[in-house]
């Protein structure tokens, strides 16, 4: 998650990209740990992201918008990082 601290009732963007994804796993590998990809059920189909925002997009160029929505409204599993999860 980047910029603003977002709260329960905020709206919030899911985003995705493949470079954040690659970039990501490559950074967390070189501190012995393994990114996990958050998943949000938009009608019963889980849809992989990568980042939680209140904003429409990021720094990474293949950025899109999975889903969006009031956050206390969205059924989610947001990112992880698993320490030592080599």
């Amino acid at each position: 998650m980047s910029g603003a601290r977002i709260e329960t009732d905020d709206y919030v963007y899911f985003l995705y990209s493949e470079q954040q994804l690659k970039k990501r796993t490559e950074v967390e590998a070189k501190l012995n740990n393994k990114f996990h990809p958050g998943v949000v059920i938009i009608n019963g189909k889980r849809l992989n992201f990568t980042e939680m925002s209140k904003s429409k997009t990021n720094r990474f160029p293949d950025v899109k918008i999975v889903a969006q929505g009031s956050k206390s409204k969205m059924k989610f599993v947001d990112v992880k990082v698993e320490k030592g999860g080599r």
